[in-house]
Order: structure tokens, then C-alpha cells, then sequence
């Protein structure tokens, strides 16, 4: 099975070479879309790596404080729609190359060996069931507008998460729309949150009639920086999964 990665970068530049390079070691030659989020220039690091690169000047990176009461960092509806627009770009480049599914590739993404991908995932991510709850209130107002059933109560989209390509692009509008009607609706009235990839993505493949799956190649180092040896919901430790998230030992400052 051919997957692809989806890979928006700022100004992180030596962890973004390290997470292409430490990718293609496992996959030289899938899909790879790197998109500059109006930061550095990557064209030389494309060229080295056979990535598909396009610099943008949308800037969606969740970097600024929108000034919220709770002080929760992430983008606006206007900075979500764009960022889809490049998760688009990046489906629509696996998909050319006879890909079904996209990694959600970030600077703190360690590949540590092959990644094999679940033919049936619709989207695969981390297993947050107790810290990342989704709000009643966005969940009901999906069950009732879209007329579907979510099978989880919680989101975990985020760096390390895996997407089926063609339910994204046949569903893209449909999408489009919800984000440009509800996103701000949900941010001011339901859950400051949902300005993160990982929750408004999750949400995204529910109002598609989608399951959310967990990707048992996927775990995160803890905050603190240093591998735990502390087991899973898999009951591995985190050597031995394919892709570590929060690995920000190439990080030149702090920063999402």
C-alpha cells in the first residue's frame, strides 16, 4: 500500500530536515508534500529529499494567542480553512501517486522504523480517551446536523495521525463548509479547543459518517522530553513504535 505525508513547517528548520530524513530512511520514495507556512525557505531540503514543496504566504501555523479568556493557542476559522487547503494539496498529491492514506508529518515527528498502515482506517490517531475530551454540546450538534453517530468522545488527530486521502477529497466542501459556517460558533460557545488540527480534524471525518481509530503506530515522548519506558494502551514501549510525536530534540527555541 502506497501512503504519502502532509507536512507544514515554519521556523523549525533543523527538525524539519530531521523528521524528512529520519521518514525517508523507512520510505524513500512515498508521497511528500512539505508546505511552508510563510517561514523558511525549503526548496533546497525538497530537492535533497524528492518532496513535493510549495511555499505559501497564508500563514495558519497556531503559533499567536487569539486573546481568549482561557488562554488556548490555535488558529481561526479563516487560518483553518487555509490550513485544509494545504491538507487538501496533500491528498491530492498521494493520491496522484496511487496513495490511499497521508501522515499528518510535523517537526517533532520521529520515525523510528516502517510505518504500516490499516487498509480500513478513515482516521488513526492518538488514544486521549481521559485528557482530550470533546464537548457534549459539539458532539450533539454534529449528531443533529449531519445525522451521524460518533464512535468516541475524544480527539487525538494531531502529529502522527493517519487519514484516509479520498474520504477527505470527496468530502472536501462538505467540510469546507462546516468549518466556514460552525468554527466560530463552536470556538466561542462550545470549547476553546477546537482551534487545534487534532480536534477540528477528528470532528471533520465524523461529520463524513467516519470512526476514529487508534494508530497503533503512533505514541508521544512526555513533556518532559526523554523516552519513559512507561508502556501504552498497547503495551509497548515507545521504542518500539514506528512514529514518535513531541520529539523536539532538533527544536533551535520553544515553540509549538
Amino acid at each position: 500500500m502506497t501512503f504519502g505525508c502532509i507536512h507544514i513547517a515554519w521556523n523549525h528548520k533543523r527538525a524539519t530536515e530531521h523528521a524528512v530524513k529520519q521518514f525517508r530512511k523507512y520510505h524513500p520514495n512515498n508521497p511528500y508534500t512539505l508546505i511552508s507556512d510563510n517561514g523558511f525557505d525549503y526548496s533546497e531540503l525538497s530537492k535533497k529529499y524528492n518532496l513535493n514543496y510549495i511555499h505559501s504566504y497564508l500563514n495558519c501555523h497556531p503559533m499567536r494567542l487569539h486573546g481568549h479568556s482561557h488562554g488556548i493557542y490555535g488558529i481561526t476559522k479563516n487560518e483553518c480553512l487555509g490550513w485544509i487547503h494545504y491538507f487538501r494539496e496533500g491528498c491530492k498529491h498521494v493520491l496522484k501517486n496511487g496513495g490511499t492514506h497521508i501522515i499528518l508529518m510535523e517537526d517533532d515527528i520521529h520515525t523510528q522504523s516502517e510505518v504500516i498502515i490499516n487498509p480500513e482506517w478513515e482516521v488513526a490517531g492518538h488514544y486521549f480517551p481521559e485528557t482530550q475530551k470533546i464537548e457534549p454540546k459539539v458532539l450533539e450538534w454534529i449528531r443533529k446536523k449531519y445525522n451521524v453517530n460518533p464512535n468516541q468522545d475524544w480527539y487525538g488527530a494531531g502529529g502522527g495521525a493517519i487519514f484516509k486521502v479520498k474520504t477527505f477529497l470527496d468530502n472536501y466542501h462538505k467540510i469546507y463548509d462546516f468549518f466556514d459556517d460552525d468554527f466560530d460558533l463552536i470556538l466561542e460557545t462550545m470549547t476553546p479547543e477546537f482551534g487545534w488540527c487534532d480536534y477540528f480534524l477528528t470532528v471533520a471525518y465524523f461529520i463524513c459518517g467516519k470512526d476514529y481509530s487508534v494508530n497503533d503506530q503512533l505514541t508521544e515522548m512526555p513533556l518532559g522530553g526523554h523516552v519513559s519506558q512507561s508502556g501504552s494502551y498497547f503495551n509497548k514501549l515507545e521504542n518500539e513504535f514506528a512514529l514518535l510525536h513531541k520529539y523536539k530534540r532538533y527544536y533551535d527555541k520553544v515553540g509549538y
